[in-house]
């Protein structure tokens, strides 16, 4: 591939109702069949889409894959509902349970981790693709937690960036890792909630006085 032109989608700004179809067909198509495994000519037949649907919105196969990967992490990106937290009112405790919930949900459902193998996967030939996920994703996130770190540091034995990761570390990790190696599904709901009360109760345990 050349190199990706990627970019978000505007908060307020909807793709037409055809675009959106064709999107979603091709987000579940691509995750089915890898990049490499996909062609517009498949996709179309399987869908009951015509070809000149498709090349009426995308001018090529990388064309409909880039836009899928942009509007599949902006998704993403909105469901990190914590990425404004630093204004948040709360205390410390209670801010980061809601942090921890919103990055394990966000992280956690099974779409999203077919999505995280497919860019990893397709990263190796095409680095941008590596790069624009962690731009937006982990990245932001780390970013907005040190700011969070950063407003509570009083009694913190660490910096705040060294927190940041550990914090997501701390979060991820264990769950993430059963999940991609088939030992567990999606965690539900309150699932989620109990393993991340539990994670910001031993962070709070460990990095501060």
């Amino acid at each position: 591939m050349n190199a990706l032109k990627l970019k978000m989608e505007p908060p307020n700004e909807k793709p037409a109702s055809k675009e959106l179809e064709i999107l979603e067909v091709a987000a579940g198509y691509f995750l089915s069949h890898g990049y490499r495994g996909t062609s517009i000519s498949g996709m179309a037949r399987e869908a009951g889409i015509s070809k000149e649907s498709i090349y009426r919105y995308f001018s090529s196969k990388q064309a409909l894959f880039e836009a899928v990967i942009a509007r599949e992490l902006t998704e993403y990106r909105r469901r990190l509902q914590f990425l404004d937290a630093e204004d948040d009112p709360r205390g410390l405790q209670e801010t980061l349970a809601s942090a921890a919930e919103s990055i394990l949900s966000a992280i956690s459902s099974e779409r999203t981790l077919a999505l995280r193998r497919l860019i990893f996967q397709e990263a190796r030939g095409t680095p941008e693709i590596g790069a624009y996920y962690y731009e937006i994703g982990p990245r932001e996130a780390y970013r907005h937690l040190t700011r969070i770190f950063e407003k509570h540091r009083k009694g913190a034995r660490q910096a705040p960036e060294t927190m940041a990761r550990n914090f997501v570390a701390l979060t991820l990790h264990y769950d993430t890792l059963r999940m991609e190696c088939g030992v567990t599904g999606s965690l539900s709901r309150q699932q989620v909630k109990t393993r991340t009360a539990r994670v910001t109760e031993e962070f709070l345990e460990v990095y501060f006085e």
